[in-house]
């Protein structure tokens, strides 16, 4: 059992693996009076082609790691919700782009239970075909639900305009179609894959003994086996550097205009500590410069070159990178036009040292009160090891940023591929030529 403790966070966790090389974290939060347990796999929709260190390639199809977060609730001694619902536990799961996990939070001091509960369903999928296809038509109903919301609609279209082979271009639940191919025994391949033990991670907030939870694991993995595991490597097809479709329009029964101008940006080749430091300077760039804080903004709001719905997100992952633009604006050309004239500016204008203290601040805050929250420690540390930088380091990475590094990180980018995602309203849809 590894102890680590951050004496300028007041923060101390144990780490240790068990023999069927499961990692185990114990984060110990004596002051608590819950507990909270996250068992994940980093499987998640990204997933669609990998390759075991013995060179088996494997390709699964859009949705699948969803499908079986669906199916691992089911279980052949009754209803998983209502079970830890009578222990007086919560309990649920989350599939994204990169991970699946299910959790459970509970006060009571009878820890044990819920426990082994939460790693026994985990690690024991039973499914029939006939589940399988009852199964499909649930999620297809839940796409479906998402697809009829403008909003989730706006950003699921931006990504397949902008994105030829990523997955970012698939929902995270996959298609209707793509749903309604996969099979049982693809469920299974996929799962002994991916929710081996050396693959996952579990991870207990908690007020109790670390000694004695542990105890309680290490105990309930020793009665189960497993094959040996090969170790797996997420890949990716050749994506090019232009954009699918440079304009896209989409009309549904709403009532304002929405649309998204997505940035294609070049992916950064570099050390996952390097790639987390040019999002901050990228994400700090943007804030400064696209909100309230520029003194531009409400002369914006006035003249309608945008709305209060005007947002702006990006990302720098390893194998994407994007600026994302939406709002809902009558106009979606003269939105265009905006954000790329406003995005030439934006490369020559240094942020402030008195704007970037202010984010950084802001930031810091989030960051630690993270830590007195059952959930995000849990998540975060799962997320963190995923990409490979810790929360610690995240923080670090943030004091330490300074003006140079986001000016560096901007002054040269490439706005020139980009695609005007529309979704507009039925009756008076027409094709922008």
């Amino acid at each position: 059992m590894n102890r680590i403790e951050y004496k300028q966070f007041k923060e101390v966790f144990y780490e240790d693996i068990c023999d069927n090389g499961l990692k185990v974290v114990v984060w110990h939060k004596p002051l608590f009076k819950s507990t909270s347990c996250l068992f994940g796999t980093p499987f998640g929709s990204f997933d669609l082609q990998q390759k075991t260190d013995n060179d088996e390639y494997y390709r699964f199809k859009s949705g699948i790691a969803h499908f079986l977060e669906h199916k691992l609730f089911e279980s052949e001694e009754g209803d998983i919700l209502s079970k830890f619902s009578e222990l007086g536990a919560n309990v649920n799961a989350f599939t994204s782009y990169q991970e699946t996990a299910y959790y459970f939070n509970t006060s009571d001091e009878d820890i044990e239970t819920p426990l082994n509960l939460l790693m026994d369903f985990v690690q024991d999928l039973s499914i029939t075909e006939e589940s399988v296809e009852k199964e499909k038509g649930i999620i297809t109903q839940e796409l479906m639900m998402y697809l009829q919301n403008p909003d989730s609609r706006l950003y699921f279209e931006s990504f397949k305009s902008m994105y030829h082979t990523n997955p970012l271009k698939e929902d995270i639940g996959g298609s209707p179609e793509s749903v309604a191919l996969i099979t049982k025994e693809e469920l299974e391949e996929c799962y002994n894959l991916n929710y081996h033990p050396a693959n996952m991670t579990l991870i207990i907030v908690t007020p109790m003994d670390p000694e004695r939870i542990f105890k309680i694991v290490k105990e309930n993995q020793s009665k189960k086996s497993f094959d040996k595991f090969n170790g797996i490597t997420r890949l990716y097809s050749k994506e090019p550097e232009y954009v699918v479709e440079e304009i896209k329009e989409i009309n549904m029964d709403i009532s304002e205009t929405k649309c998204s101008l997505g940035i294609k940006l070049p992916v950064i080749k570099t050390s996952d500590e390097e790639r987390v430091k040019k999002d901050w300077a990228l994400n700090f760039s943007l804030e400064a410069y696209f909100s309230s804080m520029n003194p531009k903004y409400q002369n914006w709001l006035d003249e309608k070159k945008i709305t209060p719905y005007f947002n702006v997100m990006e990302d720098i992952g390893r194998e994407h990178s994007f600026i994302l633009f939406t709002d809902n604006h009558e106009n979606p050309k003269e939105f265009k036009d905006f954000v790329l004239k406003e995005l030439n500016s934006f490369k020559n204008t240094y942020i402030s040292e008195k704007d970037l203290k202010t984010l950084k601040n802001r930031t810091l805050g989030q960051l630690l009160r993270g830590f007195n929250n059952l959930e995000s420690i849990s998540v975060g540390y799962f997320r963190d090891s995923i990409n490979g930088v810790s929360s610690f380091s995240s923080l670090n990475i943030v004091q330490n940023l300074s003006v140079d590094d986001c000016m560096n990180e901007i002054k040269d980018l490439d706005f020139s591929n980009n695609s005007l995602t529309i979704i507009k309203s039925s009756s008076n849809w027409k094709l922008i030529t």
